[in-house]
C-alpha cells in the first residue's frame, strides 16, 4: 500500500469524500488522484494542522498506527518538518513544495507560529545564528506587509540565504544584511525571491 492509498484509507475513516478532504486542505480537486510517491512537506504540514490525530509516519512510511492521541501534541509540544536544505545551501524553488516529507525529519518546535526549521551553514550571521544552530520559520505573504530589519530565511536564485532585510536602493529589490561583518551587503530583486520565511527563533546546538 502507497501514501496515496494510505491517505484514501484515511479519508475514508473520517467518512469525508475525497472533493471534501481535498477542500478542507486546499488542494486542487485532483490532487490526491494524482499522488505518485509522495507528499510535499508543504502539504503534509497543512494535512496534520487540520487533521492532528492523523499519524505522519503512518502516512509517509506506513510505520505505526493510521491515527494517534491527539494530546500528544499538546503535551510535547508541535512537531514540524527539518528541511533537508540549509540556508545557503542551493535553491530548491520554493523549497516547502519541493521537499519531500519522506526526507525530512520531525521535531518538536517550543513555538506554536513555526511551520518548519532549516540548518544553518556558514558564519555570515555569526554569532546571532551560528553555524550548525537550527531555525524555526513561518512563510509570509511579501505582498501584505514585511517587518524590515528582521531575520528572515529567502528562497532566491542564488540559493537559500538567511539575512537580515531592509527595503533596497531600488524599487522592487530587497537589500540582504549579514551579522558579520566580513560578509558585504547585497540586494536581490523581488522577482528572484521565491520564497520569503520569517525567522522565529534559534535552535543552537551546544
Amino acid at each position: 500500500m502507497g501514501v496515496k492509498e494510505r491517505l484514501i484509507q484515511f479519508i475514508e475513516y473520517k467518512k469525508l469524500s475525497i472533493k471534501e478532504f481535498q477542500s478542507s486542505i486546499g488542494v486542487s480537486v485532483s490532487y490526491v488522484t494524482n499522488i505518485s510517491q509522495s507528499i510535499g512537506a508543504g502539504i503534509l504540514r497543512k494535512i496534520i494542522e487540520v487533521y492532528p490525530d492523523l499519524n505522519p509516519d503512518w502516512l509517509i512510511k506506513g510505520e505505526g498506527d493510521m491515527v494517534r492521541e491527539v494530546e500528544e501534541d499538546i503535551l510535547n509540544g508541535k512537531t514540524i518538518l527539518v528541511l533537508p536544505v540549509s540556508a545557503q545551501g542551493g535553491r530548491l524553488t520554493d523549497f516547502t513544495s519541493s521537499v519531500y516529507a519522506k526526507d525530512c525529519e520531525k521535531m518538536i518546535s517550543p513555538i506554536d507560529d513555526a511551520e518548519f526549521a532549516i540548518p544553518i551553514t556558514g558564519d555570515s550571521m555569526s554569532p546571532e545564528y551560528p553555524n550548525g544552530g537550527r531555525v524555526l520559520i513561518r512563510k509570509v505573504n511579501e505582498k501584505a506587509f514585511i517587518d524590515w530589519g528582521r531575520t528572515f530565511v529567502l528562497d532566491t536564485c542564488n540559493g537559500v540565504v538567511i539575512k537580515n532585510i531592509y527595503p533596497g536602493s531600488n524599487e522592487g529589490c530587497v537589500k540582504c544584511v549579514s551579522a558579520n561583518e566580513k560578509y558585504p551587503d547585497f540586494e536581490v530583486q523581488y522577482s528572484d525571491v521565491y520564497g520569503w520565511y520569517r525567522v522565529l527563533a534559534l535552535l543552537a546546538l551546544k
